[in-house]
């Protein structure tokens, strides 16, 4: 006796994944619209979007089988019909294999995602690596605003990094800087600031951080834009900072 059969396994595939893109496309439009000030990229919004609705997929897989479950039991417990209880067992296997993978996926799905700071627009995305905090420090103090007096520098910070690739007991970090005008016009351009000095003891980095100066070509009350990207050079992962900045005479 078969507890499900071909067509209704295939109904539940498709029953759960609408279900759960019903659930992830609102989220996933509300978090973009969210950080509407984070660039587009083609290929990181295809991949958070497919993880999110995969994510969701599981999530409504295990939600609807736990259901499945509990009825069954209850049912059969009710007519004591311990035959149907005994192959049960696949669908227990199963559940186990949703809930297991559900958890793997979440787990890996922590060493990507996006986070903003409301009070300075700070966007950070990170993929491979994670930070807990991202802030914007000038003069030892940390900003709330992006006013920054012209001649001024700054720098961009993530606390708490984890997930660097370890070789030896080290670890190797790049860090490129990007400042671009509203035009889109390319100020300054540093690939790679760290070069010649990018190896660290792996114990010693769970503090990144970038100074940006400013001055000539950049004028008052105009915006730009900045962007820091720090790399796991011995891995794949990276974190990535980005601010618009206005320009304001020295108070």
């Amino acid at each position: 006796m078969n507890l499900i059969t071909p067509n209704q396994l295939k109904y539940f595939f498709k029953e759960t994944f609408f279900a759960g893109l019903f659930l992830s496309l609102p989220v996933y439009a509300w978090v973009r619209v969210l950080l509407f000030e984070d660039p587009f990229s083609l290929r990181g919004d295809t991949s958070v979007l497919i993880k999110t609705i995969g994510t969701a997929w599981l999530i409504m897989m295990t939600i609807r089988l736990t259901w499945y479950i509990i009825v069954a039991i209850g049912e059969n417990v009710r007519r004591l019909n311990l035959h149907t209880l005994f192959e049960m067992r696949w669908a227990l296997k199963l559940f186990a294999v949703i809930l297991l993978a559900t958890l793997l996926y979440a787990c890996n799905g922590q060493t990507s995602g996006i986070s903003k700071d409301l009070n300075t627009g700070l966007i950070t995305s990170y993929n491979g690596l994670t930070t807990t905090q991202s802030k914007i420090i000038m003069n030892g103090e940390v900003l709330n605003h992006t006013d920054i007096p012209i001649g001024e520098s700054f720098i961009i910070a993530n606390e708490n990094v984890k997930g660097l690739t370890v070789k030896n007991n080290r670890v190797s970090v790049g860090c490129s800087l990007r400042i671009t005008d509203k035009n889109g016009k390319t100020l300054l351009s540093s690939p790679d600031l760290f070069k010649d000095n990018d190896v660290f003891e792996k114990d010693k980095v769970d503090y990144l951080k970038c100074t940006v100066n400013t001055g000539k070509p950049m004028k008052w009350e105009e915006v730009y834009d900045v962007s820091v990207v720090f790399t796991d050079k011995y891995g794949k992962g990276k974190i990535e900072n980005n601010v618009k900045i206005r320009m304001i005479d020295i108070p």
